[in-house]
């Protein structure tokens, strides 16, 4: 994938990128996370929150705290600084790190949201794990990727090959992999309640620790 389109080797490019094509597609995810867990009030961890736009999108939907968790600096400081236009710093939080090695106690929140940062994570078996950790007892994960529904699908991958033929090909296949392997990680984990939502929403899990 083009440094362009992954985000982390050009966070202003991935910005530019999110803010003119995926934009529309946060406000109905976060509508779709609200209505799968009923959680409006609380701590929320945005992982791998890129610029926060899942993270703020929901912050706008609800009473949470929302911490925005990411392993690139330069990705943290454009959250900031959106939080900030964006009037949402009362309720915010930044944390840098790996999603592999959350610098988080054990059972700190309420839930995790993730959307479009699982492709580059290196081992979805300890990212889970850590996952799981920190939620708390009864706590909630929704994590994964898509649109939030197939117009806004369909409108964003005409948008996106236009600009860029192969941008998905670079992390498909691996990505593919990786959700044969998903429903194992999650069963040794012994949530009290998980499914596999695969639809054209998107590819999600949501689980229920």
């Amino acid at each position: 994938m083009n440094a362009h389109i992954k985000g982390a080797k050009d966070p202003k490019g991935f910005d530019n990128i999110v803010k003119e094509i995926f934009a529309p597609i946060y406000p109905v995810i976060s509508q779709q996370i609200i209505e799968k867990t009923s959680l409006v009030e609380g701590k929320c961890l945005d992982a791998g929150c890129g610029t926060g736009a899942l993270g703020r999108a929901f912050a706008k939907k609800t009473k949470m705290q929302i911490t925005f968790f990411d392993k690139s600096p330069e990705m943290l400081n454009l959250s900031k600084q959106y939080v900030n236009d964006e009037n949402l710093s009362n309720r915010s939080s930044f944390l840098f790190g790996d999603i592999h090695d959350i610098p988080c106690e054990n059972e700190s929140f309420d839930l995790v949201i993730s959307r479009g940062s699982t492709p580059f994570w290196d081992d979805w078996s300890k990212a889970y794990d850590e996952i799981f950790r920190i939620l708390k007892i009864g706590g909630q994960a929704y994590i994964g990727g898509g649109f939030g529904n197939k117009n806004l699908r369909n409108q964003i991958r005409k948008k996106m090959e236009e600009k860029e033929p192969n941008w998905r090909n670079s992390f498909k296949d691996r990505l593919e992999e990786k959700k044969e392997t998903l429903p194992k990680i999650i069963k040794d984990l012994k949530p009290t309640y998980f499914e596999i939502i695969d639809n054209e929403s998107g590819f999600w899990l949501y689980m229920k620790k």
